[in-house]
């Protein structure tokens, strides 16, 4: 078996959302469903289409994010990234159970002036 990457989305990349597509057509299967650990804020990005949110470590934060970790063979890991444009980009994630993933994050001046929905919990519960 190949070597794997284990990747956290939380928006458009998730099960039955719009770009989920991008993970499942480079053999990125699902694992889980999780949380982040405490200390994160959530966006709804700005003119991006399809929307996606952007998530935000912030240590002053008391909230976690619902999300989906996916594990994608290592060698499909450089075209699942020049797929994703700024302000989007990909750092780590720290889960509720203490572990770290690489996830989607988002560069904190593209938020300035977006809509907070850390509230919701996560993307789907935002949508509906």
């Amino acid at each position: 078996m190949s070597e794997v990457i284990a990747i956290a989305v939380c928006g458009a990349h998730m099960r039955g959302l719009p770009l989920n597509h991008q993970l499942t057509e480079l053999g990125a299967r699902f694992e889980k469903e999780s949380a982040t650990a405490k200390g994160y804020r959530f966006y709804n990005v700005p003119e991006k289409m399809p929307p996606r949110p952007g998530l935000l470590r912030d240590s002053t934060s008391e909230d976690s994010i619902l999300l989906e970790v996916w594990v994608m063979p290592l060698e499909n890991f450089g075209a699942f990234m020049i797929q994703i444009a700024s302000p989007l980009c990909i750092g780590t994630v720290f889960l509720e159970d203490g572990s770290s993933v690489y996830g989607f994050l988002c560069e904190s001046e593209a938020l300035k002036d977006a809509q907070e929905i850390t509230a919701y919990g996560g993307w789907r519960d935002y949508l509906t």
